[in-house]
């Protein structure tokens, strides 16, 4: 609160005021994320912190980090809001015994919560500006129908559309359509950083498989896909996504151990699996 307050005054003093944050999470910055020039997240930079932060401030370095979480605008918007006491005590004590909690939002973390609820965030998982400009453009895919055991390369044009050099943090979501089960609207499943020249376009490609489409069922104690149709969406963050095309599964395919690790497709190769496991 007080943070917020002084920097409220900072802001109609200067009001071209930039202001870093530094810490391992999300922070309040509804007060004052729409009155200040900018704000960057610096994290935890470390010794040489202060040379980086220089240097993006100063406009050498060209900032391209996306935020892997979600900021929201009030702590009640969280989808793990409901989960916490309150209040939560700063330290233990006889007076202050521990708090136990119960993480009850499930599949629904971060961004997929947000989707559930149906809430804007302050700033999407995903999001973050640079001194530049980037349009996404031309969704392709190797093929409209998912195969058991074959891959799909989704391919797509970025063009560096500002007037500085940088690099681009593209995502790859998948939407399913009316599921079986529950599942959240869309999950992450790609991403990829190009780097592009003022004016540049670059073609990139991302790889699914049916790991990618896939939910975990207890019941069978594995990772299934079932018939249906998917969306596949492209974009510069998890609410900015302006490319899609659709997807068909025509086969319910449970995946074998190997197919169920969550690596990349060419790592996943080199996982060895015991023929015991290899169901």
């Amino acid at each position: 609160q007080f943070q917020s307050e002084l920097i409220s005054f900072i802001q109609k003093a200067n009001p071209k005021t930039i202001v870093v944050l530094h810490g391992g999470g999300g922070m309040d910055m509804q007060p004052w994320a729409d009155k200040v020039a900018a704000s960057l997240h610096a994290w935890c930079p470390g010794q040489q912190g202060g040379q980086a932060l220089a240097e993006i401030l100063y406009g050498k370095v060209n900032p391209s980090g996306k935020l892997p979480i979600t900021l929201d605008k009030k702590a009640q918007d969280n989808p793990s809001y409901a989960s916490y006491s309150n209040p939560v005590p700063y330290y233990f004590s006889s007076a202050n015994p521990p708090v136990e909690m119960t993480y009850s939002e499930g599949l629904y973390l971060g961004y997929r919560g947000y989707d559930k609820k149906h809430t804007k965030p302050l700033y999407p998982f995903g999001f973050g500006l640079s001194y530049t400009t980037y349009e996404y453009s031309d969704l392709k895919l190797s093929s409209n129908v998912l195969a058991p055991g074959a891959t799909i390369q989704a391919s797509f044009k970025v063009t560096n559309t500002g007037d500085k050099a940088g690099f681009e943090v593209a995502q790859l979501y998948v939407q399913p359509s009316r599921p079986q089960v529950d599942r959240p609207e869309k999950e992450l499943k790609g991403f990829t950083k190009v780097y592009l020249k003022p004016g540049e376009s670059k073609t990139v490609t991302i790889e699914l498989d049916s790991r990618s489409f896939a939910y975990y069922s207890p019941d069978s104690v594995s990772w299934n896909v079932d018939p249906g149709k998917f969306k596949v969406l492209v974009g510069k963050d998890s609410e900015n996504l302006a490319l899609d095309r659709t997807v068909v599964a025509l086969y319910p395919e449970q995946l074998t151990t190997r197919d169920s690790n969550p690596l990349p497709v060419p790592l996943r190769k080199a996982v060895q699996v015991k023929a015991e496991q290899a169901y």
